[in-house]
């Protein structure tokens, strides 16, 4: 299953990424029609509201039937995934669909569809998801299906972003805690490749 991280690399994603960072391989060819475009600029006036590069890392937790797995960022010192940082990635145990959830959107929009963009070094993919109640708080989350292949390319990343279809940069997620990337949202990549494993075993997606 983990060697599905080549195909990812073939649609330009993780060539994209690698692009901007000579150390992390050579870059593959992008496969012609795949859906990757150059990255807009960051969006000025996009203001942080919250820096968490320093005080989140990645959790995975099995959560055995009726319960999903789950792989969350939580703030450092957590247990469980109980109570994330805004973010989670849910398997649905039932027939290992992995979908990811991101947190703090506005509770206005639930029930509409949009198309956000995953971002990561030049190369930018249209993300389409729908915004859904989140249960544990009063925003919104915008919910996407994501393969295993990407999960496990994000943990070789330095940084990814997300872009609304507003135009915001909603969240960025980096390496470094010391990191100031422009975006409303900053949280860790600390621990996001041995958490994903983890959870993919958990997970044992279709």
């Amino acid at each position: 299953m983990f060697n599905r991280i080549a195909l990812l690399a073939a649609t330009g994603f993780l060539a994209a990424a690698c692009a901007t960072d000579p150390a992390a391989g050579p870059s593959t060819p992008a496969t012609p029609g795949a859906t990757v475009t150059p990255g807009a600029a960051t969006p000025a006036g996009t203001a942080t509201v919250a820096n968490m590069a320093a005080t989140t890392f990645w959790l995975a937790e099995e959560n055995l039937i009726p319960d999903d797995p789950v792989l969350a960022l939580v703030n450092n010192g957590a247990r469980n995934t109980d109570t994330t940082a805004g973010v989670a990635v849910i398997c649905k145990a039932a027939n290992g669909n992995i979908f990811f959830h991101i947190g703090k959107q506005s509770a206005t929009r639930v029930g509409q569809s949009a198309t956000f963009k995953l971002r990561a070094g030049p190369g930018a993919r249209d993300i389409e998801g729908k915004f859904e109640v989140n249960r544990r708080s009063p925003d919104a989350d915008f919910v996407f299906p994501i393969t295993s292949a990407d999960l496990l390319a994000m943990g070789q990343l330095d940084m990814i972003s997300l872009v609304s279809d507003q135009g915001e940069v909603q969240w960025a997620f980096v390496k470094s805690p010391t990191a100031t990337p422009q975006a409303k949202y900053v949280g860790s990549l600390k621990n996001f490749s041995t958490a994903a494993h983890d959870f993919l075993n958990y997970c044992n997606p279709k």
